[in-house]
């Protein structure tokens, strides 16, 4: 296991646990990508028949895929006795989550920490970033945030159309398909 980070398991820690307790599953995960690979090439070369017996094949091996995944799943019930945590962890394992459950929660009180003073530090960008685009203080950003007529007629002239367009067309059209006069010569 990771020293480093203790409570945590590696994903090779975790295949090789897995591997141990029902073997079956990665053997037919195995077989059953096996059997898809081989189908493909034989449907490469052309050669319908063999195609069809590694499809099959693929068929018998992702079957005794799943019914592998339920074995496991009803032995690792019945394996009641043994006590589980809320992490999932079986037996000897539980108790090293229960050594490192106070890490885990100083940890997240410190990425909370952190995370908090960035959002701080964003609310004061952005205020400083909308004073300066406003030119105004930033203690005067709410007031100037409302929209006020003068602003309001300022969009609406620039979203009319312009001048000289007498049917309203957007300038990209007007881009895509000509002038928009229809007495082309």
């Amino acid at each position: 296991m990771d020293e480093t980070q203790p409570g945590y398991e590696i994903w090779s820690d975790k295949f090789k646990r897995k591997f141990k307790e029902n073997p079956w599953v990665p053997i037919g995960c195995l077989a059953t990508t096996g059997a898809l690979f081989m189908a493909s090439v034989r449907m490469r070369h052309g050669k319908s028949q063999d195609m069809q017996y590694w499809l099959r094949a693929r068929v018998l091996f992702q079957g005794v895929t799943v019914v592998a995944l339920l074995a496991g799943t009803v032995a690792f019930q019945a394996q009641g006795n043994r006590p589980v945590t809320d992490s999932g962890l079986v037996g000897a394992e539980s108790s090293t989550v229960a050594n490192t459950e106070p890490l885990r929660g100083e940890k997240r009180e410190k990425e909370k920490a952190e995370f908090e003073a960035r959002l701080k530090d964003a609310e004061v960008a952005h205020a400083q970033e909308q004073a300066f685009l406003s030119h105004t203080p930033p203690s005067s950003l709410a007031a100037a945030s409302a929209p006020t007529a003068d602003k309001q007629q300022n969009m609406e002239q620039t979203t009319s159309p312009a001048s000289g367009d007498s049917k309203g067309k957007s300038s990209w059209r007007r881009w895509l398909w000509g002038s928009g006069d229809s007495n082309k010569s």
